[in-house]
């Protein structure tokens, strides 16, 4: 369980990144600190989408796997 934690935290930790960089790059430098919440959004949204993707092929290798 630790494990899996420290790999959701290490996921977390590069979506923010990813969306601060995205930020930056859309709107400049100053806007690092205008738009923290946008950024937070932003990372969980990437986030949730991956949880939705994992999901789904989960479900279509398990329907694949009853035909």
């Amino acid at each position: 369980m630790e494990e899996m934690m420290q790999l959701s935290q290490s996921r977390a930790e590069a979506y923010l990144h990813i969306a601060k960089s995205m930020v930056m790059n859309d709107f400049g430098l100053a806007t690092e600190h205008m738009h923290a919440d946008v950024v937070v959004a932003l990372a969980a949204a990437m986030m949730q989408h991956e949880g939705a993707q994992i999901i789904a092929d989960a479900f279509r290798a398990e329907n694949l796997q009853r035909k």
